[in-house]
């Protein structure tokens, strides 16, 4: 099951946040010392590890797109010393660098846009953007399905007007690029990017 990492220490305090559902609210919840488990209807939707710079420094103002296997094992043996179950190592944080080879606009919409795009994989994906900047033949960055924004979001297989899509094309202001804050449109990358590859790996 995927999941995120979240830490803001100034505005949420000494607590981790491991989320695999953010669109569910708990009915169940278990604390063990520093860890609170989150459930929906017995399937966990999330930890909070709550003191973690006692065990683990941790430099971050909001989401982790990727972390190492060794932070994890420090992570994972905090949760299973409680009585939990540990998390999966994750190689990807779900942002690929991705090109915009086929665009038509959405028949219902006046500003939706239908792209394919190249990833590195088989077949492009189709996903449905609102962008002003949108064109052919720039390289984005693509959130491919499951994988969580900075927001909190999940990306998930969705329709906009009738039309599938399947994944989402980001801003910098969506992926919480210092700088970016107040800025619209498309993060478009230059061509030291190649397609297929980890954006947050580079």
């Amino acid at each position: 099951m995927r999941y995120a990492l979240y830490y803001n220490y100034k505005i949420i305090g000494d607590v981790l946040m491991v989320v695999f559902d953010s669109n569910s609210y708990p009915d169940t919840v278990k604390t063990v010392n520093n860890v609170t488990a989150l459930y929906k209807e017995d399937q966990i939707i999330g930890y909070n590890i709550f003191n973690i710079s006692k065990t683990l420094k941790i430099h971050a103002d909001g989401f982790i797109p990727l972390i190492d296997k060794k932070v994890l094992e420090v992570i994972n043996s905090i949760l299973v010393n409680e009585g939990f179950e540990q998390l999966e190592y994750q190689n990807d944080s779900g942002f690929v660098v991705g090109e915009i080879i086929y665009m038509e606009e959405h028949p219902d919409s006046e500003h939706l846009h239908i792209c394919k795009v190249n990833i590195g994989k088989e077949e492009p994906l189709q996903i449905v953007c609102g962008s002003y900047n949108a064109k052919v033949g720039i390289k984005v960055v693509c959130a491919t399905l499951y994988t969580f924004m900075p927001s909190g979001k999940q990306i998930l297989p969705s329709k906009l007007l009738n039309v599938p899509s399947f994944g989402m094309l980001c801003s910098g202001r969506e992926l919480a690029l210092p700088g970016y804050e107040n800025i619209k449109g498309l993060y478009i990358l230059d061509d030291t990017y190649n397609i297929g590859d980890d954006f947050f790996k580079i």
